[in-house]
């Protein structure tokens, strides 16, 4: 199956509150703390799972406290510090201006070295794998797999985890690259940082909200065709977030019938 997946780093530019933050959609505030010695900037997270954020900064007269850019992973409900910035020739005009990139996911996650994966789907059911591992149709340099499965089959978490961002408003499917960017998905935030993607969903086929703990084997949505992809198929795949804000997957085993832990080929049916 073709599929391919344009990352979006998402950019956005922030609306000033009354106390002296700088707030990020639904995600993240800064906190902005003048001194006579400079400034210093805080973040105060508004989510409770990981972010992997960059910030670059244009300076007159202040000097950073770390190299810039920042890339920096964050999370958790507690503020955390960003950069001290000190002036350097005290009297004289100083500015700063600031921009922000960032995804969901922890920077450099570690998969944990025991897990493995069931199958996204129901026991009893068994499924051809059209695509693994480097496949190459469209998987060219990824950890990925994509399952032959008709559209509407129910799909349960493969892993344990937080949901961390849900999309099933797309309606259209199609092999046309100006679909890339618009498939259906969840992905669901493991507790080793690393996030479960699967990808070209039903339209309004989602069955989690983002904020809800799910586990092994529980229903997460139903598979369909939207997005750039050829015909109905369910992909997967585990990812950590590198310093360029871009996803690096990671190789995954399942356990599958007669098997505690197994890397799935193409062209092979898979059961539990």
């Amino acid at each position: 199956m073709l599929f391919t997946v344009l990352l979006l780093l998402l950019v956005t530019q922030p609306v000033i509150t009354d106390n002296d933050e700088e707030c990020f959609e639904d995600t993240f505030c800064i906190i902005t703390q003048e001194s006579d010695e400079g400034v210093v900037l805080t973040m105060r997270p508004l989510i409770v799972w990981d972010i992997t954020l960059r910030v670059d900064m244009e300076l007159t007269n202040l000097t950073p406290s770390r190299p810039l850019p920042l890339v920096l992973g964050l999370g958790g409900r507690l503020p955390q510090p960003l950069v001290d910035l000190r002036i350097k020739e005290p009297g004289k005009p100083w500015s700063f201006s600031f921009t922000f990139e960032w995804v969901t996911g922890r920077l450099h996650a570690q998969h944990a070295r025991s897990v493995t994966y069931a199958l996204p789907y129901s026991v009893g059911s068994r499924y051809m794998v059209g695509q693994s591992f480097h496949g190459n149709v469209s998987h060219q340099g990824k950890y990925a797999i994509d399952w032959n499965m008709p559209t509407g089959t129910p799909v349960l978490a493969a892993r344990s985890g937080l949901v961390v961002a849900t999309e099933d408003s797309y309606r259209q499917g199609g092999n046309d690259p100006a679909l890339k960017t618009r498939a259906n998905y969840v992905r669901i935030r493991h507790d080793d940082g690393t996030i479960g993607n699967y990808v070209h969903l039903s339209p309004e086929g989602v069955r989690v909200h983002v904020g809800e703990r799910v586990r092994e084997g529980e229903l997460i949505g139903l598979s369909g065709n939207t997005g750039f992809s050829t015909g109905p198929h369910l992909h997967f795949e585990v990812y950590a977030i590198t310093e360029n804000l871009e996803r690096k997957t990671i190789p995954v085993e399942f356990r599958t019938r007669g098997r505690s832990a197994q890397i799935l080929q193409a062209g092979t049916s898979y059961g539990h």
